[in-house]
């Protein structure tokens, strides 16, 4: 049960890192993408950048999927496992003799 929640926050930090890249990214694009910032900026290293554009989003995407499947697992699987209540069946005290 304890590695079931700490693996609904790991999931929670990747969504809010891989959410934080995929903005990140988002918005290289959007400013340096302009003929503007070539004539003041490296050139070479903005097309590097832009080039790999889509592989990244595509793949914080996906790994921000398997984040959120993380968190839901990760919540769910606690709330289960107290729901079945797995010990009760091993209670001794209602099989003592009076």
């Amino acid at each position: 049960m304890a590695v079931s929640i700490i693996s609904a926050v790991l999931g929670g930090v990747i969504i809010i890192c891989y959410s934080k890249s995929m903005a990140d990214c988002h918005y290289w694009k959007n400013r340096y993408s302009s003929p503007t910032y070539s004539y003041y900026y490296d050139h070479e290293r903005i097309t590097r950048k832009l080039k790999n554009y889509e592989a990244e989003m595509a793949i914080s995407a996906i790994i921000l999927v398997l984040g959120i499947a993380e968190l839901v697992i990760g919540i769910w699987a606690p709330i289960l496992c107290c729901w079945m209540k797995p010990c009760v069946c091993c209670d001794t005290r209602s099989q003592r003799q009076v």
